[in-house]
């Protein structure tokens, strides 16, 4: 009572207290919101058209749940961008056209889907589709889609049908259009006809721009510069950023190792003493351990030999083997072979593993089989192999008189424990029935190899685990290095140096990527990279799950071309070539074919029955602007000197045959038309997306 009556006293103070804090978080609103800026209600606009937000996110956790994981959330956002993109636009062109899909077509759309059509719920007992089933469905789910939230959701998924049918019902409506406008004409029928068929032989003196060093080319930023200006379209580029980051990962220290040691040491002599060394092992180990023989090529090979020197009882140990600590106590050693030969006869049984539905034979009938099918082949051993044909219910092995050919010392772990030790563990020669989940096997051992020791082994082993003291230091590691990093505008570089630490750079990141060079995805990073107060040098350190990358903003790009340096490294070969062929031409004015060869330590060459379809030089290449330049001079001339893609040619003109005329060229017409009507289907959609006024928020939101 005396606390109520203290703050009752105190109602004003209460009062302003409460009424600074609603203040400072509505100030705080605005400033986290870029002053007042509300984040966009939709995932984009195509032409001022909204792509909702709830909706593209329904369909973005669908399409992740569908993945299973196999693809990244932003591999999922950009397909469904895509697609929500291409259907805006082909509806906004049909609309256009005033081209509608009725309702009526909508049902006989639905009606003739084969998702919809071979769906058992709208068949009838023979498995044919029934129309009235369909529709009793869609009444059914029209009037009871508000009773509960299962109907309302079975209505929505059947409305989700319907837009999917819809929307490729559009989509094959457009691209037929576009194929439709996809025409070749006569003359454009027999050019490609005469483009394949007639031929062009000429000799050629080549001189390649390789003969040139590229340090006797001068080219000057200004010739890199004209170039894209004349090409702007190959060098656009999105907004990017570049960063650097150095990776503190969470890997267990030497003292994390240390202690799994001393551990896994603190075993050894109790693993000696006991009478159990298996029991005790599979108790205290943190790997499960097999129970077969290893051989040599099995063991770890830094300590095969030391654990095959062993006397049964004798432990080894602690040993490292990847990211554990072991200790082996030897339990039994034998000889066996690597690589064994055998073959058998299988008699199953009802109910065993794989049994056909036709084998009714009990398990006492299938044994008194097996037995006498041995007694017969220990009389006659070349019964065996036509016995297996007659008898085997193993088909496979059955058509080569049960013939299983070899297993190794690897492949054995493929057969059943009671099969792999008789063929591993008895003599060559040896014969008998064995049983396995399979049925009664009679065996026979026809061959083995390499008989070498073999070892069982009781093993404790432990993972190194990364202990909560080396996570701290990391974190303390990491934090020094964001602290310092941030000192100067190079103390990234100098401290990372200074320090030992790998600084990676990663260059020309867009602003929908979700991944990083070098990580796994990492968006978190991109979108930080992007934010608008980010500032070229601003260091942040990001706790990625395997330890803390503490990353760097080292530049800024934005939409448009790229630097005069950046642009050079895929336009240097060509300038270059562009000015090593005036110097070649400059070089060989007025020489002949021959001198020309001549002084390039070649000669004069023959390209026969080139085609402008097929313009392959030999010993060159592809060389269309030469092969195009020798259908235009006539036999017997000789041109001048030609710039190449891989060299500056002269050549002259031995022979032109032009293939005969037809009556009809209609086959290259229709190979005409269809190709363009799949380039046309394959293009339209860019074509559309770059004439459109599309908004983009998808970095908003993912």
């Amino acid at each position: 009572m005396a606390i109520l009556a203290k703050i009752r006293q105190r109602t004003l103070v209460l009062i302003l207290i409460i009424g600074l804090a609603l203040f400072a978080f509505v100030i705080s609103d605005v400033f986290n919101n870029n002053g007042g800026d509300k984040q966009p209600n939709n995932i984009g606009t195509v032409n001022g058209e909204s792509i909702s937000r709830a909706q593209f996110q329904d369909q973005v956790e669908y399409g992740k749940n569908l993945s299973r994981g196999t693809r990244s959330t932003m591999q999922v956002v950009s397909t469904i961008w895509d697609e929500e993109v291409k259907n805006t636009l082909i509806t906004q062109q049909l609309d256009e056209l005033g081209i509608t899909i009725e309702k009526d077509e909508i049902w006989n759309l639905l009606t003739s889907n084969p998702n919809i059509t071979n769906d058992p719920r709208f068949q009838d007992e023979s498995g044919t589709f029934v129309e009235a089933k369909l529709r009793e469905y869609v009444n059914n789910l029209e009037a009871t889609k508000n009773s509960d939230a299962q109907k309302a959701a079975e209505y929505n998924s059947w409305i989700a049908t319907e837009n999917y049918v819809v929307r490729q019902a559009k989509r094959d409506l457009y691209y037929n259009l576009v194929k439709a406008g996809s025409i070749a004409t006569v003359k454009e029928a027999e050019m490609a006809y005469r483009m394949e068929n007639d031929k062009v032989t000429f000799k050629y003196a080549y001189v390649p721009y390789t003969s040139i060093i590229d340090s006797l080319v001068e080219i000057k930023k200004s010739d890199v510069l004209k170039y894209m200006e004349n090409h702007k379209s190959e060098f656009e580029e999105k907004e990017s950023r570049d960063i650097q980051y150095v990776y503190f990962q969470e890997i267990p220290s030497k003292s994390d190792e240390e202690e799994t040691m001393e551990v896994v040491k603190g075993y050894k002599k109790e693993l000696a003493a006991a009478e159990d060394a298996v029991g005790y092992a599979n108790e205290n180990t943190e790997v499960t351990q097999t129970s077969d023989y290893f051989y040599k090529n099995q063991l770890p090979s830094e300590h095969a030999d030391a654990i095959l020197a062993m006397q049964e009882g004798d432990v080894y140990g602690p040993y490292k083997v990847a990211n554990q600590y072991k200790i082996s106590r030897l339990v039994e050693a034998a000889q066996l072979p690597d690589s064994v030969k055998s073959r058998h006869i299988l008699v199953r049984y009802a109910g065993t593993e794989r049994a056909a539905a036709d084998i009714t034979r009990t398990k006492e009938e299938a044994e008194k089989l097996a037995d006498s099918l041995l007694n017969v082949i220990k009389k006659n051993k070349s019964k065996f192999a036509d016995l297996a044909k007659e008898f085997s219910s193993d088909p496979g092995s059955a058509e080569k008189g049960g013939d299983l050919g070899w297993y190794n010392n690897f492949t054995r772990g493929q057969l059943t424990p009671a099969f792999k030790d008789f063929i591993f563990e008895k003599e060559q020669g040896a014969m008998d029935i064995v049983e396995t989940p399979f049925g009664f096997h009679i065996i026979e051992i026809l061959e083995q190899k390499n008989n070498q020791k073999v070892v069982k082994l009781a093993t404790i082993a432990k993972e190194v685990e990364v202990t909560e003291k080396t996570l701290s230091d990391l974190f303390t590691e990491s934090s020094k290095f964001e602290s310092d990093a941030g000192k100067s505008n190079t103390a990234f570089v100098d401290v990372a140096k200074e320090k030992g630490y790998n600084v990676n750079p990663v260059n020309k990141i867009k602003e929908l990527d979700d991944r990083i060079s070098g990580m796994a995805e990492q968006r978190q990073i991109v979108r930080w990279a992007f934010e608008d107060a980010r500032s070229i040098g601003d260091i942040k350190r990001f706790n990625i799950g395997s330890g803390f990358l503490v990353v760097q903003l080292t530049a800024k790009h934005d939409a448009g071309l790229p630097t005069v340096e950046e642009a050079s490294a895929r336009v240097l070969t060509k300038l270059r070539n562009e000015k090593k062929a005036e110097m070649i031409k400059e070089m060989n004015a007025g020489k002949s074919m021959e001198e020309i060869a001549s002084a390039n330590g070649s000669s004069v060459q023959q390209a026969t029955s080139l085609s402008m379809a097929a313009p392959m030089v030999p010993g060159v290449g592809p060389e269309q602007k030469v092969v195009g330049a020798a259908f235009a001079l006539e036999q017997g001339t000789t041109s001048d000197l030609i710039a190449g893609q891989k060299g500056v040619f002269k050549i002259e003109i031995v022979n032109k045959v032009s293939a005969p005329a037809k009556d009809s060229y209609l086959a290259e017409m229709n190979m005409l038309k269809n190709q363009r009507a799949v380039k046309a289907t394959n293009s339209v959609f860019e074509a559309l997306k770059s004439a459109a006024e599309i908004e983009d928020n998808r970095a908003v939101f993912y």
